[in-house]
């Protein structure tokens, strides 16, 4: 059997219980649409909890890159005592020990790469809107984490604006 689907697990399932199959075939698709059932409500259930825990840095980064760094740092006490050079090479680790072992070029972003629109810019700019961004972002987890509140929106504004120029 030729179902194309594409890189999706629950069109695939979908496909295959409309789909013309033997009574085992559907029992795996109805529990496969269960699953992406249940995905889908964890990933509900997380967003709504980070928005509560972290507000001004999901307005600023998002909410799967906020995630990817509570879940590289541990959490929210750890991330607010790294300075915004560390929330810029966080992820990079790898690349920072080989650069410090044996001299190669640093790196310039780490998680903060799938940042909207900083990999679509040139290699050359991508380093100064990196530390842009962690600089902002060192702000936004401080307010986080001492229950402030402040200005995201002309944070994100100033990112855009240097992304553009």
């Amino acid at each position: 059997m030729d179902i194309n689907y594409g890189n999706d697990p629950c069109a695939y399932f979908n496909k295959l219980l409309n789909s013309d199959v033997n009574d085992i075939d559907r029992l795996i698709a109805n529990m496969g649409i269960e699953l992406c059932q249940f995905r889908e409500k964890i990933s509900d259930y997380l967003y709504s909890k980070l928005n509560n825990y972290m507000p001004n840095t999901v307005k600023l980064i998002g909410y799967d890159l906020c995630l990817e760094f509570l879940w590289k740092s541990g959490g929210l006490k750890n991330l607010v005592k790294y300075p915004a050079s560390t929330l810029q090479i966080l992820g990079a680790e790898k690349s920072f020990f080989k650069h410090m072992r044996t001299g190669s070029p640093s790196p310039k972003y780490g998680i903060l790469f799938n940042y909207p629109g900083l990999s679509s810019l040139p290699v050359k700019k991508r380093g100064k809107i990196a530390r842009i961004i962690a600089n902002k972002m060192a702000i936004t987890i401080k307010m986080d984490y001492f229950g402030r509140s402040g200005d995201v929106q002309s944070m994100r504004d100033y990112i855009l604006e240097k992304m553009k120029n």
